[in-house]
């Protein structure tokens, strides 16, 4: 991890593999991906957000929380969720868990009035 500089262990899923580069002859301990800066990460998703009919401001943050988000509402749990996203508490996490509960209570209030 980056901010913390201690190394965290991100399991990857079949479908995320099947996207991933060669490695060719890179070690274990090379890096997958040569990121640029996240200014210029944010420039480079522009095209794959409008390419993907999304119109709004979209930013590697945005990308995060939307991990963050999908996770939590197929039904991983918090502390799960936290770690893969290299949290060092849940409590930066719960954040997500309020926008899922929202979700919830959204979805039951969609019958109101339905049998009146």
């Amino acid at each position: 991890m980056q901010k913390t500089k201690e190394p965290i262990y991100l399991p990857l899923s079949p479908e995320a593999l099947k996207w991933m580069p060669e490695r060719g002859d890179k070690t274990a301990d090379d890096h997958v991906f040569d990121l640029p800066s996240p200014s210029m990460m944010n420039i480079l998703i522009k095209p794959w957000a409008k390419a993907a009919g999304i119109d709004k401001r979209f930013t590697f943050h945005t990308a995060r929380h939307t991990f963050a988000t999908m996770m939590l509402t197929l039904g991983a749990d918090l502390y799960t969720t936290s770690k893969l996203l290299g949290h060092a508490d849940v409590k930066m996490t719960q954040v997500y868990a309020k926008i899922i509960n929202q979700k919830k209570d959204d979805a039951v209030n969609l019958v109101n009035g339905l049998f009146d």
